[in-house]
């Protein structure tokens, strides 16, 4: 699984809690996405980002555009 290349956001680890109490690991796994950026200097690159940075505006998503023929 990748980790958010903007603020650093990665799998962690911590338990599931039954009902009856009974304790069993699991994985919290971040919501990444693979998209293109537009970086500062213009240029694209597709990078992984998580949600919550998508939804805060720390970047920018790259809008392809069609040529025309």
């Amino acid at each position: 699984m990748a980790a958010c290349e903007i603020c650093g956001k990665k799998k962690v680890h911590g338990r599931r809690v039954t009902f009856s109490a009974e304790r069993n690991p699991r994985l919290f796994k971040p919501n990444v996405h693979k998209i293109r950026v537009r970086l500062p200097d213009g240029s694209v690159k597709r990078m992984y980002v998580c949600t919550k940075c998508l939804k805060a505006g720390k970047v920018v998503k790259a809008v392809k555009v069609p040529e025309n023929k």
